[in-house]
């Protein structure tokens, strides 16, 4: 687990921390994330491990590309254990992909 994961501190985008003229689209992206691992947290409940692939991979793409590789990290090793059914290796990550999610802001 990465010092970032762990930490109670608010994660704030990179990408806009490059350049603050992409915080309007990262906010619809912020403002979507909670939906997301709700999705995730549904497919993990029904034992949908090809829905929560999905999920996780959508996931691991955005989060990289919205400026928050801490989501595309977690939700690449999400994707691999919901690829290979492991339940007991996806209800953790969910729950921490849930705890980083409400960390998440667009900028300072």
């Amino acid at each position: 687990m990465t010092e970032q994961a762990i930490s109670n501190d608010p994660i704030v985008s990179e990408l806009v921390r490059e350049d603050a003229s992409f915080a309007e689209i990262v906010v619809q992206f912020v403002e979507g994330l909670g939906e997301r691992v709700t999705v995730m947290e549904t497919a993990i409940t029904a034992s949908d491990f090809e829905g929560l692939r999905v999920a996780a991979h959508q996931l691991k793409g955005s989060g990289a590309g919205y400026g928050y590789p801490i989501l595309t990290e977690k939700a690449a090793l999400l994707e691999v254990a919901a690829k290979e059914s492991n339940g007991d290796d996806c209800q953790p990550l969910v729950s921490e992909i849930r705890q980083i999610s409400e960390r998440v802001i667009v900028g300072p």
